[in-house]
């Protein structure tokens, strides 16, 4: 179960990577329709033959038995032909897979995995005297994991069909199966009793906290948490057990499905109706078909060639079927087909890799010296031949290529040389608020224009600023110092 493929798509470099896997059986789409599409492919054939001979057989005019049963016969197929299409089965089947696959994904993330809790018990509660207890806890917790199991996978019922088994296995001890029968007894056997090996170890848990041997509150809260996830994880996978797509829904996919190609059993054949002319009384004169300004009585467009095989519509047949065994396969994730969970293998996983955390012992030895010593790593680490001829250059980030010039990067800065220049036009005379105001837009152009040219000016002692009148220059030796605080506060605005 559980059929792992992508070990063979592991680049898409080369050509034709999806096609080779279609060579594969073990869940593929032929394994899963090839009996369908032989029982369709048959009905198909055994009705175009029996119309090809009784067609051959009863060539003549309208009227006899045998040419009405076949002019009958071709317009039913004709009539299935234009009302097929009202059948909106893409819409159907596409929304409804697309429900069953996100519930097998939200089942398979479910799953409950003992690797945080076991971690935990090996950091929080060390040393050889709590190693019984870390034990205690993990069985307990994969005891509960596999009741649930037992409740929604039919492969790890039939493993374990009852406690004994479960005692045999080492997974649960006599006492415990009485407690776990007693609780059944109370429950009449209605209710999951997942929960009660999480309680036990709960309960664990709590005398290490009372003896000491969990030294923190949060410590004691982390590992209660681990147990609670697992617990909600048994609890979220009976939910879906129990609570399943409608079952209308399902039942107007599979009618839709079945209906569709039962209609184009009869709407996709190939026909060949008799040919008729008008004589000149009036009546219909049967024709050798292909004779010009014939007609058929039944309304089949004779411009279809006949190929025998409905390529088109076996390849249909395919998609369609193909899509509802999909369906089929992932609305019971846990069941036996080989695209199933194998949830074997996770129980026996879990159970041993759980034990191997939990029962390490303290290691007295001195840590080893750090691989690297005092100094740093490389940037890069050694490759192999092979893994080299695939090294990729290091990321490239959006900025990485941005290039300014010098004259882009100078800082927008008051105190910067450029910007000294300013001063002076806070000296200068208002002879009127439209004149200042072009003034300082000249100023900030220059500046914006000819930054380097301001400073070479300032160098040679040349100011690049019109010079005020001596008119002006008197006029601003009696302006009022608010006047010029104001007029440099204007000018910082207008910048």
């Amino acid at each position: 179960m559980t059929v792992t493929y992508i070990q063979h798509v592991h680049t898409a470099g080369n050509v034709g990577t999806f096609i080779r896997l279609l060579r594969m059986w073990k869940g593929g789409v032929a394994k899963g329709i090839w009996k369908d599409l032989l029982i369709y492919v048959g009905l198909y054939a055994g009705i175009s033959i029996t119309y090809r001979v009784g067609r051959y057989w009863n060539e003549g005019l309208p009227g006899n038995k045998e040419s009405a049963v076949l002019a009958g016969f071709e317009r039913f197929c004709v009539f299935m032909d234009k009302f097929d299409e009202y059948i909106p089965l893409g819409f159907i089947l596409g929304f409804y897979v697309t429900q069953v696959v996100n519930r097998w994904w939200t089942q398979v993330m479910t799953i409950p995995w003992v690797d945080t809790l076991c971690m935990n018990l090996a950091s929080y509660m060390p040393g050889v005297r709590m190693k019984n207890t870390r034990r205690l806890i993990t069985r307990w917790a994969m005891l509960a994991n596999i009741l649930t199991l037992r409740r929604v996978s039919t492969s790890v019922v039939k493993r374990f069909p009852t406690y004994q088994h479960l005692v045999e296995t080492g997974l649960m001890t006599e006492k415990e199966m009485k407690k776990l029968e007693q609780l059944d007894k109370t429950t009449e056997g209605l209710h999951a009793t997942a929960w009660y090996p999480i309680q036990w170890a709960q309960g664990s848990l709590r005398k290490a906290k009372e003896d000491g041997s969990i030294t923190s509150d949060l410590l004691f809260q982390e590992l209660q948490q681990n147990l609670q996830d697992i617990s909600s994880g048994n609890g979220t996978l009976l939910m879906y057990a129990w609570v399943n797509i409608p079952l209308v829904y399902t039942q107007l996919v599979t009618i839709a499905v079945h209906i569709y190609f039962f209609v184009t059993l009869f709407s996709r054949q190939y026909l060949n109706p008799s040919s008729y002319t008008i004589s000149s009384g009036g009546e219909y004169v049967c024709v050798p078909p292909g004779t010009a300004d014939s007609v058929n009585l039944v309304g089949y467009d004779d411009s279809i060639l006949d190929f025998y095989v409905p390529f088109f519509t076996i390849l249909q047949f395919v998609f369609y079927f193909g899509w509802l065994k999909v369906a089929e396969t992932l609305i019971n994730p846990f069941g036996e087909d080989d695209d199933d969970i194998d949830a074997n293998y996770i129980i026996d996983r879990n159970f041993q890799i759980g034990y191997l955390m939990v029962s390490a012992e303290d290691d007295d030895e001195e840590p080893e010296e750090d691989t690297y010593g005092d100094t740093i790593p490389p940037a890069s680490l050694p490759h192999t031949v092979s893994s080299y001829k695939n090294k990729e250059p290091a990321p490239v980030l959006p900025t990485d290529n941005l290039h300014l010039s010098e004259q882009a990067m100078m800082l927008n800065n008051p105190e910067h040389p450029v910007f000294s220049q300013l001063q002076i036009t806070t000296t200068s005379p208002r002879s009127s608020p439209s004149l200042d105001v072009k003034q300082n837009h000249a100023v900030i152009e220059m500046i914006k224009i000819k930054p380097h040219d301001s400073i070479l000016n300032k160098e040679e002692g040349v100011s690049s600023l019109p010079v005020a009148k001596e008119s002006d220059q008197t006029s601003s030796k009696t302006s009022e110092p608010d006047e010029d605080i104001e007029n440099t506060k204007e000018l910082t605005t207008l910048i």
